[in-house]
């Protein structure tokens, strides 16, 4: 190589290098900005200190909330349990305080589940609504109401239970008991039976405004009583709407309690869903999450096993489209011996979506004669769908049978083709595999009349069709071809 041939070689290099370091500069430029636009903790916090509405917690519990989130950061992705969701999309919006609003019959009846007989609580924006509900309580053993009312009608009850599932604390549980100021109140009396489940409905509208509203629950299951309770929620228009929900739920022992949670808010709607449970000995908790719209949904469910001979029965279903997110943290902890735990996750996920599912399962050196089980199964309908799943077991104890999977896969092209040979089309054809992919975990709802209605919103929704209580989702995605 000559002279002349090295010279302008160096000039290439110099120009590329010159180039590579304008592009990452100009990339560091633009994520700082990016960053500067973010929402911080203190900003945030801000949207509540405005408020002047009387908060649910007092005393030691709320002076502790208030400890807890003064240490607690935003969730990153550099936090083990956030690592595949980011707050990032969320906190470019600048919300305000929800507020209450007047609503008709007709809409909120067409929020109620055909053909299900239901005790109804209805909140709007975090506001109770008593106009919309219809509650009956029994002097035996049924108390249903207004969590702000039974503060002063039960408060009893309501100090004995209030604040004391947050076991593992987080910035949004911590904030929730600082801050919230409405939610529902449901306690089943020892030996009372239900005669009927109990609906609570929860509607969010923005109003043409980007707001925030949180709920809370608290949910006491006495001694050797049974009761079945759905919790729905639902948005009244397309607005960038923020609900942060914390649900403490108690078993006292021989209790048993069927708990659903159905996420339907809009495209444009964020949630986070905190559960707590705690069982005493001999209880029976069950659950069954269905999240089919929002655009990011973050699901915490914690169990702990207080007492022994507990059965615990975990299902979901997760269905995200577009670029919707969402994420299923599940953690149960076996603390005594001989107690039972079964969870079942399913997901299909299309477009350019994502999800995730967390689950992880603790037991502690003494809880001997432990049966757990966890199975996560997801199906990809393109090749920019996305799914983080990570199932664990922790065991300390060496007289258990505990077992956990994770499978992730595509429709399967010979089932299709073996369909299509028998005439029916391609579109039916993943209909029809997709249906009965999802179908054990609908399976396992317990309200027949609930059933039906996720089946048929599940059904609708593979089908690319639109059904009123349900996001809009669209049939095909242009930007994914």
């Amino acid at each position: 190589m000559n002279q002349l041939q090295i010279m302008v070689l160096k000039m290439i290099m110099f120009s590329k290098a010159n180039y590579y370091l304008r592009i990452n500069y100009q990339l560091l430029v633009t994520k700082d900005m990016a960053l500067k636009t973010q929402t911080s903790k203190e900003d945030f916090l801000k949207i509540f200190e405005r408020t002047e509405i009387e908060v649910l917690s007092q005393g030691v519990v709320k002076e502790t909330a208030q400890e807890r989130l003064a240490s607690f950061d935003l969730p990153a992705k550099s936090d083990e349990e956030w690592k595949h969701t980011s707050l990032r999309r969320l906190l470019q919006h600048n919300f305000s305080p929800a507020q209450n609003r007047e609503l008709t019959d007709s809409i909120v009846n067409s929020f109620s589940i055909p053909g299900l007989d239901a005790h109804r609580l209805v909140f709007i924006n975090g506001f109770f609504a008593p106009a919309f509900s219809d509650i009956k309580n029994n002097s035996k053993g049924l108390i249903v109401k207004p969590m702000a009312t039974a503060k002063i009608e039960n408060k009893n009850l309501f100090d004995k239970y209030f604040g004391q599932s947050e076991i593992e604390a987080n910035f949004f549980t911590s904030l929730n008991t600082v801050f919230s100021a409405e939610g529902s109140f449901i306690y089943i009396g020892d030996n009372f039976a239900s005669d009927k489940p109990i609906h609570i409905v929860n509607l969010a509208d923005g109003q043409d405004r980007k707001t925030v509203s949180q709920y809370r629950n608290l949910i006491i299951a006495g001694k050797l009583s049974q009761s079945k309770i759905i919790n729905t929620y639902h948005s009244l228009s397309v607005n960038y709407t923020l609900t942060n929900i914390v649900t403490e739920i108690f078993l006292e022992d021989g209790a048993q309690l069927n708990y659903n949670i159905f996420q339907g808010e809009g495209v444009d709607s964020s949630q986070f869903n905190n559960v707590k449970v705690i069982q005493q000995s001999n209880s029976n908790f069950s659950s069954s999450t269905t999240t089919l719209c929002g655009m990011l949904v973050r699901n915490d469910l914690k169990i702990e096993h207080k007492g022994s001979n507990c059965e615990t029965d975990l299902n979901g279903l997760y269905l995200p489209d577009r670029e919707q997110h969402f994420d299923n943290s599940v953690f149960v902890h076996h603390a005594k011996p001989h107690n039972t735990s079964n969870q079942l996750y399913k997901g299909i996920i299309d477009n350019k979506s994502s999800a995730v599912f967390l689950g992880k399962v603790l037991v502690d050196k003494g809880a001997q004669k432990t049966l757990a089980n966890q199975s996560n199964k997801n199906i990809l309908l393109t090749k920019y769908a996305k799914i983080y799943s990570k199932p664990q077991l922790e065991i300390y104890a060496d007289d258990v049978v505990c077992a956990h999977g994770s499978t992730t896969g595509q429709i399967d092209k010979e089932a299709i083709f073996y369909l299509q040979s028998r005439g029916i089309n391609r579109r039916k054809a993943e209909t029809l595999l997709l249906s009965a992919f999802v179908k054990d975990v609908i399976d396992k709802i317990e309200l027949e009349g609930y059933k039906l209605y996720i089946q048929l919103l599940v059904d609708n929704r593979l089908k690319g069709e639109k059904v009123d209580g349900q996001c809009i989702m669209i049939d095909e995605c242009p930007a994914c071809d």
